[in-house]
Parts: structure tokens; sequence; C-alpha cells
């Protein structure tokens, strides 16, 4: 929003000949619905908003704009200022669907930071269900209406032919599941080879021989809305879900081979700690039974806690729900979630501390914020969309293995060293950041560090030319860049089930980011973002790891100091910490 006005302020200032800046979409629909009464500062830098859906309202504008009328009152869905006051006239509900092909000339579609070209379509607007939490029905407008899937796989198509991609995310705020199958026949007939992925609703209409269809016509995810897996929740939150569907419809999602990204929320008003955790506690269970039953690795979830935004159900009627809304700010007119006290169930912060408790995000945060050895940037890349191509490329997750780092001194000296046709880098002052697709490891050195190597790398240099620098640090980051995949040699990476004897170091880029609901202390690697939980003795054990060690010097060394070890918990400490990344294997 900031950036829309400040850019809003600039073409004012800078564009004399532009005539008229409006703005739309769903978030400036609502705010102009609840926030905008009389006049607002906005109207200084625009001229008008199109609320709802903007199809037939941008026509009619540009109409109007066109013919030299300043009377803007027939124009559908605008919300406008004239003599110092707001306007808002008469509302319109689109009943047709813009079935035209999206036009992506124009954006730079080779800089977007993804290693393939994915472009979004849709084949419906609006949505047939009206969830309570939900803001879409009230802002977006019109009825839910739906494209024929033969247009849409003709867009598809079209899309193809002129930008290459193979690759679409459907936008749909919900896929109907029969129409995703409608889908996966045009797609099956033809013999093309597309990749997709969108969003459904549980249906008792989807089963094993709908799944499979959808899977061989290259659907590599279905994000579900779970919400919530306790039926009294669903039925609070007008879901029309039921858990029996749940269960059924990811079971043979998996079992056909189809990722799941299961969103939820925490805290739904009259929602207990019990209810929460029950969610949790399947969604884990989904994501193991993906990865170890089905060996499909790429399912994900996605959750926070539950917000109270304004133009959902809860906000128009919070007393059915139980909840009193608190008063905004003066300095809060733009913003559309607001707090509450419930009157039973989990409260806002009791919701808030339970997400936390539960997501990588909220310690990851700690780690930008706070970190002294490796700043990260707040998102390289999208979640969902990376493990999207993931799944698309079958990418070999190497989880049970761990990978032995090399010492330079270890490799042949005439090998070469090149950067992974995967790997980026992205320059931010004062660092620059290398990000790898494949195993979405992310490392940063200095760019001091990285000039050096970069010469070196245009040279198309050798272990020996390297060596030769004499420069420790530099030496050391070539070291991390080819463990983490960032850099490529001649030589195969090996991969070990165990230590095998080999000597253990601590990595680096560990940050202690918190505890657990257990007490225990967590810890995180900042480059492949693994994490793990130790209790205060294995912390303070892991300190023998500073300087490269083996497991039996360790041993000796606390037999020494007459302290007794249990073979099998050390064993555990030290595969969990490599499978972390917590502790690093050298040769």
């Amino acid at each position: 929003m900031i950036s829309a006005v400040t850019l809003a302020k600039l073409i004012k200032e800078e564009c004399p000949s532009v005539k008229h800046v409006s703005l739309g979409g769903n978030y400036i629909t609502r705010l102009a619905d609840d926030c905008m009464k009389e006049w607002h500062p906005f109207f200084e830098y625009i001229d008008s908003i199109m609320m709802y859906d903007g199809e037939e309202p941008l026509a009619r504008l540009l109409e109007a704009l066109d013919s030299g009328d300043d009377n803007l009152d027939c124009v559908p869905n605008l919300c406008h200022a004239k003599g110092g006051k707001i306007y808002k006239n008469h509302r319109i509900e689109q009943t047709f669907i813009n079935d035209t092909v999206p036009d992506f000339d124009g954006f730079a579609l080779s800089k977007y930071f993804m290693p393939e070209l994915i472009l979004p379509v849709y084949s419906s607007r609006q949505c047939f269900n009206h969830c309570a939490f939900c803001t879409i029905p009230g802002a977006t407008g019109g009825c839910y209406r739906k494209m024929p899937i033969s247009r849409v796989f003709e867009i598809m198509c079209r899309l193809n032919e002129k930008y290459g991609t193979r690759v679409f995310s459907f936008v749909d705020e919900t896929f109907e599941g029969k129409r995703m199958e409608q889908l996966a026949d045009e797609i099956n007939a033809s013999g093309k080879t597309f990749f997709w992925h969108g969003e459904t609703r549980f249906s008792p209409t989807l089963s094993t021989e709908v799944f499979n269809k959808i899977y061989q016509s290259g659907c590599r995810q279905i994000q579900f809305g779970l919400e919530s897996y306790n039926q009294r929740v669903l039925d609070l939150m007008k879901k029309n879900t039921r858990v029996d569907w749940i269960d059924r419809n990811v079971h043979d999602c998996l079992n056909a081979g189809i990722p799941v990204h299961l969103f939820f929320m925490i805290g739904f008003p009259t929602e207990t700690k019990e209810e929460a955790l029950n969610t949790l506690a399947y969604t884990e269970n989904v994501l193991n039974y993906s990865k170890q039953v089905c060996g499909v690795p790429y399912s994900t979830r996605g959750f926070t806690n539950f917000g109270l935004v304004m133009g959902s159900d809860v906000w128009n009627h919070p007393d059915k729900y139980g909840v009193s809304v608190m008063p905004k700010s003066q300095y809060e007119d733009l913003r559309l979630e607001v707090d509450y006290v419930s009157g039973t169930g989990l409260t806002l912060n009791e919701a808030k501390s339970l997400s936390d408790e539960h997501h990588i995000d909220f310690y990851m945060q700690e780690v930008i914020n706070g970190s002294d050895t490796i700043d990260l940037p707040q998102r390289l890349h999208i979640s969902e969309v990376t493990w999207i191509l993931d799944s698309i490329h079958a990418v070999r997750y190497k989880g049970h293995l761990t990978k032995v780092k090399r010492r330079l001194t270890s490799l042949n000296p005439a090998d070469r060293i090149w950067l992974d046709s995967k790997t980026s880098v992205v320059l931010v002052e004062p660092f620059a950041y290398f990000y790898n697709s494949e195993y979405h490891h992310v490392y940063a050195v200095s760019q001091l560090v990285y000039l050096k190597l970069a010469r070196l790398l245009e040279a198309d240099c050798s272990i020996s030319l390297i060596l030769d620098q004499g420069d420790l640090e530099l030496t050391r980051a070539i070291e991390e860049l080819l463990h983490y995949g960032l850099l490529n040699t001649n030589i195969d990476a090996d991969y070990v089930m165990h230590d095998n004897g080999f000597q253990l170091v601590k990595s680096s880029f560990v940050k202690e980011v918190g505890r657990s609901k257990e007490g225990l202390r967590v810890l995180l690697s900042c480059a492949t973002h693994r994490m793990c939980a130790v209790n205060d003795f294995s912390f303070a054990l892991l300190s023998l790891f500073e300087k490269p060690i083996t497991k039996n010097e360790v041993r000796d060394i606390l037999k020494k100091e007459g302290l007794s070890t249990n073979e099998e918990q050390l064993n555990k400490l030290v595969d969990n910490c490599m499978k972390a990344d917590i502790l690093q294997l050298i040769r």
C-alpha cells in the first residue's frame, strides 16, 4: 500500500499529462468500505478507488474520462472525492468472467528470482462458500462464476506458445474438484507436458481415481484450506467440511503422489488449546505420512494465529462468535486486522504464543534480528513455489544422509570450481548472498570475499590457485560454499548415514534461537534452515566439537573428567545434530 501511494504521488508530481490515478483490489476495497467515511488523505495523491471487481468499472471510468466529463457519479463501484468529500457510487454485482488470455508483455520475466517461469491463471472468480473468517465474498463482489474448462486449457496452451512456460499456478479462490478432473482430462488427452497447482476444498466427490488422473495431468501440489481438524470448530467456521472427508482426501491425494499444502489457523473464537494442538498434531502426522509412507517429501503446511479481519462474518457479527472487538487507535486507520477479546477458549496472546512455538519462521526472525554471524534476507524465495518445483523435478532429498565436508587440501589441486547452475547471487550491502534453488541453501560472505571469489571464477581457477592465495578467509568461504552445493567441483560429494569414525565439527552458522515448550534449547542452521532441540547437558557437550574431533575422542575426554557416557544417547545426539547440520563431518 505504501509503495502504491508513493508511486501515485510521484506520478502526480512528475507526469502532468496523467489525468486520473485509480487504485483497486481487495485490500483497498475493504479500506474504502469500512474506513473512508468522509475525507481521507489518500485523495491528495489518487483520484478514485475501484471497489470490488474492476473489469466493468474500469471500462466505464475510461469512457467517462475520454468524454471529458468530470462527473464520475455514473461509474459503478467507484469511490471518489469531490468538493472535499468522499462519494461511493452505486454497486453492481459482476456476473461475467474475463476469459481473455493474460498479457505479460512488458514484465521482465527473465529477471524474476525463480529457477523456472511460473505464470498465474484462473478458471473461476469468487468463492461458493462463505467461511466466517474470510473477506473474499464481501470485498471481491459478484457471484461465483466459472470459465469453461476448454477455454482454461486453451489459455494455458496460448501462454505456453508465447512465453514458453509449462508451469501454471491457479489462483482461483477455490478450484472445484470436479473442474480439476475436467482439466486433467483435457491435458491428458492432448499429450502436452504441463505442470500446475491450485487450491481446493475437501469434498466427498474426490476419489483415488480422480487424484490419479489429476497427477497424470501434471498436478504437483494441491492446497487445502484445512483451518481446523476439529468438527466443532469447522462447523463454527461455516466451512461445510467434514473431518472424514479430510482424512480420505489427504490419504488419497498423497497416495496418488500429489503433495499437499495445508492451511490452518490457531485460536479461532472459542477454540481451546487442546483443539489447536489436535490440529497441529494432525498436520505433523500428515507431513510424516507423506514423506515416510508415500515417498512424497514435498508436502507442507502454513499457519498462523486467527486474525479478526474487517469485513469477515466474525467482524460483522462478533456476538455470534463470543468476541468483543477492541477499538483501533487513530494511528491504525490502514489496519484491517483488529484486536479482540474472546469470552472462551484461547486468548489472542495465547494463540500467538502457541503459533510461534510451532513455527520455524518465528525462530528464523529471531536469527535475522539478532545474528552477529550471518544476516539472512527475510525471504529469498516463496516457499510454496519452490516446493512445487521440487515436486515437478522430483528433487531427491538426502535427509537421512549426511554430506561429508571436504577441506580444499584434501582435493586434487588440479580440480576446478564453478558456480552451480542453480545458484543465484544477490548483493545486499555488506554481504553477497548465495542461494541454491534446488537445495534451498543460503549462505552469505562479505562483498570483499565475493569480489575475490568472482575474479577466481572468471579465471576458471583450480584448487591449487585458490590455496596459493594464502587467504584463509577466502579458503574457508569456498569450503562452505562447496559443502552447501552453492559451488561445484569435479569430485562427486560423499554422503554417509553415520559418522563412521570421521572427525566432527560444530557448524559456525548455528544459532540458539529459543526454548521449546519442553524447555529444550532450539538450535538452527542458518544455511540450511534445519533445526534440532537439545537439553542443557547436550548443549554443553557440543562445545567439545568447536574444533574437529572424533566421537571416540569425545568419549575419552568425558571419561578423563570422570563423566559416565551413555553410548545410545551420545550416538543419538550426534546423529540428530548431523541431520540438522549442527555438526558437520570433515574429511
